[in-house]
């Protein structure tokens, strides 16, 4: 079982995942000053008022407190490797009013706290999810910064929800809604080793299915998470229970919470994900066992391109449950499905300066034939990006999953060290047995094949060095050697460098032909990365439903110099596909025209200006 580095352990130096935090003091300015607009759903604004220092009524969401919460864990998470005063500043700002929006008994809650909403009357209050996150955050405030402010708000809240919930009331069994409080305290009993939050968490997840008339499969309440066999309701709640077992396993051992959790995993691979890793699709909807659901995951095969709801809080939640199986297991499956949504679905919902935003993630888009919300069924579908928004919670989320890299990137093993992700970095860290590591990841991936790994300094005796290669490369090389995908691991020592290389090129994919969505269609990857095709980036007087993608469709790299960071782009000659205008039209031949377009990264559509957008193209 591996374990995660310490909070600032890992530095971003160079290559793809550096470029996005770059400009980070930029990305913490204007997130700030969005949670601090008084009509956006996310506002440090609600503890202002709770401290008593700022004028005014709470405003919208109540899964308000949690975003916040996660901001100032993205801006930690800054702090801890670059000692930027200005970051803390920031953090500073805001821990004396969260301080004083405690009550007494430990409660903390601003939707409750400046509202006539009672405790406990409503799971969609999100009193559980908004603590979840303040625990989070306050742990790894404490680990870095050592500053015990956050931390004790934290632990009073915790023995608050232990008298509130430890005898299991069958009134509040249904209070799981949105769980990230599973994951928070085991981050808790981490620090304090407090064996009683341990045993909170799994209450928590004991008590699902308790009391199956409230919530049912929507807050996945009709059957014991022990008992399921499938992810079902509401993608981001379900996603966070199964990384909170997932946590609540690598410290108990119950073997029935990880045959679960990798049941509900096979499941969802196999029917239940977008090529991207999206997740979620379902807007509004019934389950296979009849409850009302929304937001969520859909029955087997329904994957519906444009009106995909697949938020992107969802697709970075399953992102961090595919990265605790990886580690619980060291199966290099669930660290590709991690690598696939880091570098698709899991960032699509920002544009490339980390300013604007998408809530849901399609996988097409008609300029000029826009979704239009039907009793709110496609209210999500997004035609551009947002600063300010009725649901914020995706921005945070995007700025602690970019600023936490490095723990997506490196594990650590009882005897070394493994590399889940290859990532222009550096890790300064220290091993169970306290001796000291020191790794030089330089690499360009995914854009480039090669991967140096300097092992700059390792204990004496040498240590081990675990990598991963993933499934998609069958020609990879180590040091010249050919290398099958899969775990590897090797013995090294101070002064050795690993080269790994990584060969990848164009290549087309199909879908199950129970994918009806997808049935006959074809899309595009290179490496781990998705592309798309964009209506600027086509020959002019045609659009993308003019186009079919032929099976033997020869690509060009080349770099997309119109856009940041010197993506490679992919440009191809296209079939003309001759269509009609009416619902149905008769078949005729594809023209012997052929048309040429460029493909950019899926993760860069939208930004520029609207146009349309699609992954999957027919086959030709």
């Amino acid at each position: 079982m591996l374990t995660n580095i310490n909070t600032g352990d890992g530095k971003l130096t160079s290559g793809f995942w550096a470029n996005r935090v770059e400009n980070y003091m930029d990305i913490i300015y204007n997130l700030e000053s969005a949670l601090l607009h008084e009509e956006n759903a996310a506002r440090l604004l609600n503890f202002g008022i709770a401290a008593g220092e700022v004028e005014g009524k709470f405003f919208l969401n109540p899964w308000s407190d949690g975003d916040c919460y996660k901001f100032l864990e993205g801006c930690v998470n800054q702090y801890a490797v670059t000692k930027d005063e200005r970051i803390l500043d920031v953090i500073n700002k805001y821990i004396p009013w969260i301080e004083a929006s405690q009550e007494e008994d430990g409660y903390i809650g601003t939707q409750t706290l400046l509202t006539d909403e009672g405790r406990w009357t409503d799971t969609e209050n999100h009193e559980l999810y908004n603590m979840g996150h303040l625990f989070t955050t306050a742990c790894i405030h404490y680990e870095v910064t050592n500053d015990k402010r956050l931390f004790d708000v934290a632990i009073k809240c915790a023995e608050y929800l232990w008298v509130t919930f430890s005898s299991r009331p069958f009134e509040l069994a249904h209070f799981g809604f949105n769980p990230s409080q599973i994951m928070g305290l085991v981050e808790l009993y981490r620090i304090t080793d407090e064996k009683r939050y341990l045993e909170l968490a799994d209450i928590f997840i004991t008590m699902r299915g308790v009391n199956p008339e409230i919530g049912g499969d929507c807050n996945q309440n009709k059957i014991p998470l022990r008992d399921d066999t499938q992810p079902v309701g509401h993608a981001v709640t379900g996603a966070y229970l199964y990384a909170g077992a997932a946590d609540v396993y690598s410290h108990n051992g119950d073997k029935t919470l990880l045959d679960a959790i990798e049941r509900i995993w096979a499941d969802f691979v196999k029917r239940r994900v977008y090529i991207t890793g999206a997740v979620g699709p379902q807007y509004v909807g019934v389950s296979d066992r009849g409850d009302p659901i929304y937001e969520s995951f859909a029955s087997e095969y329904d994957l519906p391109h444009r009106v995909a709801y697949n938020e992107t809080c969802a697709n970075i939640a399953v992102a961090m449950w595919a990265k605790r199986m990886f580690q619980l297991t060291q199966d290099a499956k669930y660290g590709d499905w991690m690598e696939t949504i880091l570098f698709n679905a899991g960032i699509s919902g920002s544009n490339l300066d980390m300013t604007r935003y998408f809530y849901a993630n399609p996988l097409a888009h008609r300029k000029c034939n826009h979704i239009e919300p039907s009793f709110g069924q496609y209210s999500h579908v997004p035609n551009e990006r947002f600063f300010t928004f009725d649901c914020w919670c995706c921005p945070p989320q995007l700025l602690r999953t970019f600023t936490s890299i490095p723990k997506f990137a490196y594990s650590l093993s009882k005897t070394g060290v493994v590399v889940n992700l290859f990532v222009g970095s550096e890790l300064n860290t220290t091993l169970e047995n306290g001796e000291s590591v020191q790794l030089d990841v330089k690499t360009n991936y995914p854009w480039d094949k090669d991967i140096s790994i300097e092992v700059v300094n390792a204990p004496e005796a040498g240590m081990d060095l675990t990598y991963r290669i993933p499934y998609w490369c069958k020609t990879a090389t180590c040091n010249g050697v050919a290398v099958e995908p899969g775990m590897h691991t090797v013995k090294v020592s101070k002064g050795q460098t690993l080269n790994i290389v990584l060969p990848m090129k164009a290549e087309l994919y199909a879908a199950n032909p129970l994918l009806e969505q997808a049935n006959g269609m074809t899309a595009v990857k290179r490496g781990p990365v998705v592309y798309c095709v964009e209506g600027t980036d086509i020959a002019e007087g045609y659009k993308i439903d003019d186009l079919a993608l032929s099976i033997d469709t020869q690509f060009e790299e080349i770099e997309i110099s119109d856009l940041p960071y010197q993506m490679v782009g992919l440009k191809a000659e296209l079939n003309v596909r001759p269509q009609g205008d009416d619902l149905y039209f008769k078949l005729t031949p594809d023209s012997d025209k052929k048309v040429e377009a460029r493909f950019i990264p899926y993760f860069a559509w939208a930004n520029r200006e609207e146009q349309d957008m699609s992954i999957w193209l027919p086959r030709g």
